[in-house]
């Protein structure tokens, strides 16, 4: 089947050509705030602050456990003391960011949890390069944390331009459980395109036991390796709960 017939303009951006310049979506689409880095990183839980793209992110363990079934936004699941879900961070950074900046107060109520996808901070393409990395470190820095804690830790895949990749999954784990999100890309032609670029790659690299899909599904992806959950929010919204 053509993928040109779901992704318009798939055929300008093959793999011979160059990187698009944008994601599609980009920063000032959606109300945000300006990161400060420095902020949110906690040398001592997390490291040194990574100086160049040539240091490794934090290496993840991989995932073997049991498999979800109920998933739930960070900020809800904290609220209401959710333990019987697997907490999720698909959600506006907003709602989580102070998560990242003390950690120390959540780690009881994850390790109750069943379990916990990695940090999703996002990575918009229009963002310099540098700052699209220290996100991905952070939320690798932060997933790493949360396993030397005891925590169960579902690897988030996260990545932004076709740069990102050789950071963004070189010390991801290979054979495991891993999660991967699509929400926000459905609006646009060339973020769909470079999610299901990113989303070949890294099935490629990584060859994952089972992937927990967040968001719709898209086409041709490998839906035999995967189990699917919905935003909630936009379920609700659609129709009531």
């Amino acid at each position: 089947m053509d993928k040109n017939l779901f992704f318009p303009g798939y055929e300008r951006y093959s793999s011979t050509t160059s990187s698009p310049s944008r994601k599609g979506k980009v920063k000032n689409e959606r109300k945000t705030f300006s990161l400060n880095m420095t902020e949110l990183f906690h040398s001592d839980l997390y490291g040194e602050m990574p100086q160049s793209f040539t240091t490794p992110l934090p290496a993840l363990e991989p995932y073997h456990g049991e498999i979800p079934t109920r998933l739930a936004p960070f900020n809800e699941a904290y609220a209401y003391k959710y333990y019987n879900c697997t907490v999720h961070f698909f959600i506006n950074d907003l709602l989580f960011i102070r998560v990242l900046r003390n950690p120390e107060k959540y780690l009881e109520f994850f390790k109750k949890c069943h379990s916990v996808i990695g940090t999703d901070l996002s990575q918009y393409a229009n963002m310099p390069a540098e700052e699209r990395y220290l996100c991905a470190y952070i939320n690798s820095a932060f997933s790493a944390y949360l396993q030397r804690n005891g925590v169960r830790v579902i690897p988030n895949i996260t990545w932004s331009l076709p740069d990102s990749y050789a950071y963004s999954w070189s010390t991801m784990p290979r054979n495991s459980v891993i999660a991967i999100n699509c929400k926000g890309v459905l609006k646009h032609d060339l973020s769909k395109y470079l999610w299901y670029r990113g989303y070949e790659e890294a099935i490629a690299m990584l060859h994952p036991s089972l992937i927990i899909r967040f968001g719709t599904r898209m086409p041709f992806e490998h839906s035999e390796i995967s189990i699917y959950f919905f935003n909630e929010r936009l379920m609700r919204l659609r129709y009531g709960s």
